[in-house]
């Protein structure tokens, strides 16, 4: 099997008058069709310069990035993002908001609109349909702002820690919920996160990137969940990112 994504080399400084600062030095790796990735670091590493070059945002000063073989461009269909805030519309109903997408996009066509209504049902979230964002909870939202973003069916979906605006315990809650959609629809997925846990408990490996310029330090494989293996992938990636 290809992998789907395809990071070779990748290199990035940001420019200004007052100089150069460099953010992501020599990165390389590849994710399979069907993997869920988590990519961990110390804070202002450039972890969301590197999802915002892997959906085109950015374009890197040196290397590629390969989806399915292809340069990636900036607004590419096969790329969902879903950042940290759910950005829902205030003055659309929950069904506008999830249909935003496709009608930017000009793919509102009935196979499209009976899969945005399968995953409303799915989710549990039909009922809601006519509701206001600021009528639903916080959890609901974010099952909302992913449903946006599966709609137009991306091949690789980039989620920029999408539960950080939650409390503690809803995080948990909505961390599970999305975890099992994912996975339900078999999306390749990739987590950017600063609580090692979430990344322990939700992907199948972890990057951990060193302080900027970022490099790649060390890729653990999440090969068990249970409670002995859990904590020593969570000493093991702490003692890492000191």
């Amino acid at each position: 099997m290809k992998p789907l994504l395809d990071i070779t080399d990748v290199s990035l400084s940001y420019h200004s008058l007052s100089g150069e600062t460099p953010a992501l030095s020599h990165i390389s790796f590849q994710l399979m069709p069907g993997e869920f990735l988590a990519i961990v670091g110390p804070s202002g590493c450039g972890k969301s310069t590197l999802l915002n070059l892997i959906c085109g945002l950015l374009r890197p000063e040196q290397g590629q990035i390969l989806l399915d073989g292809t340069p990636v461009t900036s607004g590419d269909c096969r790329i969902g993002y879903m950042l940290q805030k759910d950005n829902l519309f205030e003055w659309r109903s929950i069904y506008k908001n999830v249909m935003l997408g496709l009608e930017i996009n000009n793919k509102k066509t009935p196979e499209n609109i009976a899969y945005v209504n399968h995953l409303l049902e799915q989710y549990d979230l039909a009922e809601f349909k006519s509701a206001r964002p600021s009528q639903l909870s916080g959890g609901m939202r974010q099952r909302a702002a992913l449903i946006r973003t599966l709609a137009l069916k991306p091949d690789i979906l980039l989620l920029d820690e999408p539960f950080s605006a939650l409390d503690y315990q809803t995080r948990l809650e909505v961390r599970e919920d999305i975890c099992n959609i994912l996975r339900s629809e078999k999306k390749t997925v990739i987590l950017v996160t600063h609580d090692i846990s979430e990344a322990i408990a939700m992907t199948d490996r972890v990057l951990i990137l060193t302080s900027r310029p970022a490099k790649l330090l060390k890729t653990i494989n999440i090969e068990s969940r249970d409670t002995l293996s859990s904590q020593k992938y969570f000493d093991e990636i702490r003692e890492v990112l000191k």
